[in-house]
């Protein structure tokens, strides 16, 4: 298998991306204060900063989404997005959220300023629009 290939970095040039907002309906959102929303709507991973780990599924139960809440608060400090529709984000409470592509549908959507648009695509790939693609 070739190994993933890192297209996309959170912008956090001028320091850590503050969360404004978490959302929860059939999906797990969150909002920046640099204008970025993120919208998760298959399973992830979430890991506390202890190590505890929580598969959390977004279509499920809601309430069951509690642990992922505690980012509510927090900021991005880190995030990337490979070629194979993976998105990984590390936050400033020692938490992290890790979702992987799925085969079948689109398991997460990222929209920020200057029309950016990144979306996982089903079967593993990531498409990109409102960045320099070289």
């Amino acid at each position: 298998m070739k190994p993933s290939r890192m297209l996309w970095t959170w912008p956090t040039t001028f320091g850590p991306d503050e969360i404004v907002r978490c959302m929860v309906d059939y999906a797990f959102s969150i909002e920046t204060q640099g204008g970025i929303v993120l919208r998760v709507e298959n399973e992830f991973i979430y890991e506390t900063a202890s190590g505890l780990t929580h598969r959390l599924d977004p279509a499920g139960v809601p309430s069951l989404l509690g642990p992922a809440l505690s980012i509510a608060r927090s900021s991005v400090t880190a995030g990337i997005a490979d070629d194979r529709g993976t998105l990984h984000l590390d936050f400033a409470d020692g938490s992290a959220i890790a979702v992987p592509a799925d085969e079948q549908y689109e398991a997460w959507t990222l929209n920020g300023p200057d029309g950016l648009l990144l979306v996982s695509t089903p079967g593993g790939s990531l498409a990109r629009w409102g960045l320099d693609t070289e």
